[in-house]
């Protein structure tokens, strides 16, 4: 059975695409109704990351997550120095120690510590992958895909592999895959293009692309025509901008009639200017088309 002959209307199957494309479930459900507490907490004085970890590893409980949440965001600069070995042992000290924590806390440091792009970390995330917790294990996958570390790839083939695994976390492990660039794992992601849930489908096309697949070619040209997402009435319709953008920016890999048709289009009549300009944008730089 092909991608694209599998009946693509089906909302007790779809999640929501943004989500999907960029894990929000995981932000979402940890901030949720703490959203206040963390606006406040954010108008303090900034705190290095030194300081942050301190609290992360004394504070309270609210101030360990927040601190963690705020550590998270700080590593992300490049303008302080992260490789100090002192600083890096106690970063996986406080995550090894936040298995009995909150499990905001130990989400928290885990995408801290994917945030450093510091393959230091790779296998104290391993460990993660296994937590009880299916919040922790998706902050594991997410946070091992951003350090490209390719040591995991065996741990997250397996959970492709593992039908007692969740959706979400077959979903988490494919855009983690998509972000490294070990080619040898593209048989393995290929028959998920034919998955019965569509999100994988789609992030499977996207992360073939980024390994210079193409395998989801077709799946991908969808996600770039606005009419495709009419049968997915979850998907509002900054979601589905959200979507096209992103396949937008995937297709740029390739040059291909087909997505040139669909940049064209959007190009030339898409509802949304921003969508309009990318598409622009891209028929310039890729295929030197002139407005």
């Amino acid at each position: 059975m092909s991608a694209t002959s599998i009946k693509e209307s089906n909302p007790s199957k779809v999640y929501v695409l943004f989500y999907s494309f960029f894990l929000i479930p995981l932000v979402i459900a940890v901030i949720g109704t703490s959203f206040i507490i963390i606006v406040k907490f954010l108008t303090l004085e900034p705190k290095s990351a030194s300081d942050l970890l301190n609290d992360v590893k004394i504070g309270s409980a609210n101030k360990r997550w927040q601190s963690a949440f705020e550590l998270s965001k700080i590593l992300t600069s490049k303008t302080e120095n992260f490789e100090d070995n002192l600083f890096r042992n106690q970063l996986i000290t406080a995550y090894n120690r936040s298995i009995h924590d909150d499990e905001k806390v130990r989400i928290y440091l885990a995408l801290a510590m994917g945030q450093t792009g510091d393959q230091f970390y790779g296998e104290t995330l391993r460990i993660g992958l296994n937590d009880d917790k299916l919040m922790t294990r998706l902050a594991a996958i997410k946070a091992l895909g951003m350090l490209q570390y390719d040591s995991s790839v065996e741990d997250l083939r397996d959970i492709i592999t593992d039908k007692n695994r969740e959706v979400i976390e077959h979903l988490s492990v494919v855009v983690s895959l998509g972000n490294m660039e070990e080619k040898s794992i593209i048989p393995d992601l290929i028959p998920l293009l034919d998955h019965e849930e569509v999100n994988i489908r789609w992030d499977t096309a996207l992360s073939l692309a980024k390994l210079g697949d193409k395998s989801g070619h077709k799946i991908i040209a969808d996600l770039m025509d606005r009419s495709y997402y009419s049968s997915f009435p979850e998907v509002d319709t900054e979601e589905a901008n959200q979507a096209m953008r992103v396949a937008i920016k995937v297709s740029s890999v390739f040059k291909n009639d087909m997505f040139k048709e669909k940049l064209v289009i959007l190009a030339e009549s898409d509802e949304n200017m921003q969508i309009r300009d990318t598409a622009i944008k891209t028929l310039k730089q890729i295929y030197g088309h002139q407005s």
